[in-house]
């Protein structure tokens, strides 16, 4: 009882000092002040995505930044929809479309980073910008990313929040809104700490030399998930280039939250089943906020038969919540989202349920991403080989 007592509140206190700590981290973030115009290739990969991908590919079409210094490659994998159909359309129109196809799947090489992978192979910019076929930049998306790539620079990560329109403007959505943008502000606080770990693929912006200086994909092949965050990794403990975090709004790009409560499991145990392969000192770190969310859950439970917990319990989850309210106040006013009070209130409430789960599954089951079943790595991993895969190059007629 006293050990769990000193245990649990110990936790939680380390907890609210970590995220009053990452708190600098936001007021360190700067803006970008280069004046350069690189050539840029917006790399997307696709899956089943025709809903979406002629919304993303005109929003890009329509970028703010000279037409001649940037182009799009989707790569199409293994849709069984009007993907690809949708995109060879649209090349015929823009000679700065590349349509590149994957019709089957590797041993070697996880799906997405497979079709990523190819894309900047066949990439002529020397920025790489990767983004989702459901996501929407605006208009100077690209033209302000890159301001932040100042000589040093080698990576910037960009805020990549739910999209919440009128249709899915419920409590769920917002909840899940909420989530996504606390965890978007503990990418953005690292980063400015200079040790970041987090970013999302959906708006991820990285010079194309540094991507073959780490040797791509090469040690992280085999895992399904973190084409982003194991990429991030791997240039900020091999390299001395600086990674950055965009908060201008500019460089904000929204994307579609999960339809449902299934989708945003799947979604969050695919998160969590990479949770292993982060470097040490991270892992711990989550692992740390694994077992506080643990300790909460499990408290209540306890109370049932120990009512003497109920301070204890009490004092934990109200330094825990206070601390993040506190954390997300800071994250609202730079990103400029604002959240009701009583949303976070419920969210915070159920957050350890979905931790504790997530987390757990996420380490033994499968999930499920893109209409196809996966567990956390493929079978078979290998050295880094070359993919090979049918493409379009689409020219312009006249």
């Amino acid at each position: 009882m006293l050990y769990f007592s000193i245990l649990f509140i110990s936790l939680s206190v380390i907890y609210a000092l970590t995220l009053l700590f990452f708190r600098r981290g936001l007021r360190k973030l700067k803006a970008g002040k280069s004046k350069n115009q690189p050539k840029v290739s917006i790399v997307i990969a696709a899956r089943n995505e025709e809903k979406h991908i002629h919304r993303c590919i005109s929003a890009i079409i329509n970028q703010k930044y000279p037409k001649h210094r940037f182009e799009i490659i989707v790569i199409d994998d293994r849709s069984e929809d009007r993907t690809a159909e949708i995109v060879k359309n649209l090349a015929i129109r823009y000679e700065r479309i590349k349509l590149l196809q994957i019709h089957d799947t590797s041993p070697h090489l996880a799906p997405k980073k497979r079709a990523i992978d190819l894309g900047i192979r066949h990439a002529t910019g020397d920025i790489i910008v990767t983004t989702d076929a459901d996501c929407k930049p605006g208009p100077f998306w690209i033209s302000t990313l890159m301001k932040y790539f100042e000589p040093s620079v080698g990576m910037v990560a960009g805020f990549n929040p739910y999209k919440i329109d009128n249709s899915k403007n419920n409590l769920f959505h917002q909840m899940l809104a909420l989530d996504y943008f606390a965890m978007a502000c503990v990418a953005a606080a690292t980063a400015g700490l200079s040790f970041p770990i987090s970013c999302s693929g959906g708006n991820l912006a990285y010079r194309k030399d540094v991507y073959f200086q780490i040797g791509g994909f090469r040690n992280i092949s085999n895992w399904i998930s973190g084409d982003d965050d194991f990429l991030l990794e791997q240039l900020r403990e091999k390299t001395t280039w600086k990674i950055r975090y965009a908060t201008n709004p500019k460089t904000f790009v929204s994307t579609e939250p999960p339809e449902n409560v299934k989708a945003f499991i799947h979604q969050r145990i695919r998160y969590a089943s990479k949770g292993r392969h982060y470097k040490l000192s991270v892992t711990l770190g989550l692992f740390s906020v694994y077992l506080l969310n643990f300790l909460l859950l499990l408290g209540l439970f306890l109370l049932l038969i120990i009512p003497q917990l109920w301070p204890v319990w009490l004092s934990a989850f109200t330094i825990k919540t206070l601390a993040e309210y506190t954390f997300l106040c800071n994250g609202q006013n730079l990103f400029q989202i604002k959240f009701h009070p009583s949303v976070f209130f419920l969210t915070a409430l159920l957050h350890p349920i979905y931790i504790v789960l997530a987390g757990l599954i996420g380490q033994f089951a499968n999930f499920q991403w893109k209409g196809e079943n996966y567990s956390a790595q493929i079978k078979s991993k290998s050295t880094y080989l070359t993919t090979k895969a049918n493409y379009f190059l689409n020219k312009k007629h006249s």
